[in-house]
């Protein structure tokens, strides 16, 4: 799978993701009959922040495998690892915050922070080589 295809289909798998957790965001604040904020609700504000979490993180992966496709069209196993592995991170890190594991979840967070600097490191290899 070239590159273009590898972050093609886990951009859209993280979509997914973010999109499962807005309308969990939605039914909540159905449930709760709640406009703006928590409400004083800790489930919608642990939804709140999954959402807010994932969408942070996705936002940077994304854009950091974008450039990696631009620059090495190609791809290469590298790049498949970190999509993979930040894909298991991504789903993992708002299934252990609705558990309230706090162990999973930082290391959900730190599996998500790895497939990142993956990412740069993959990134900067060529830019400082040439």
């Amino acid at each position: 799978m070239n590159a273009a295809a590898t972050v093609g289909l886990t951009l859209a798998l993280l979509a997914l993701l973010l999109t499962g957790l807005s309308l969990q965001i939605s039914r909540l604040r159905l449930r709760h009959r709640v406009s703006f904020g928590d409400g004083g609700h800790k489930d919608l504000l642990a939804a709140m922040r999954a959402h807010g979490n994932a969408l942070e993180q996705c936002s940077v992966f994304g854009l950091l495998a974008l450039a990696l496709a631009l620059l090495q069209p190609a791809g290469g196993s590298g790049l498949q690892l970190c999509c993979a592995v930040f894909g298991f991170a991504r789903v993992v890190h708002p299934l252990a915050l609705f558990c309230r594991w706090l162990p999973l979840r930082q290391a959900a967070h730190a599996l998500s922070l790895l497939a990142q600097l993956g990412l740069v490191l993959l990134l900067l290899n060529p830019l400082i080589s040439a």
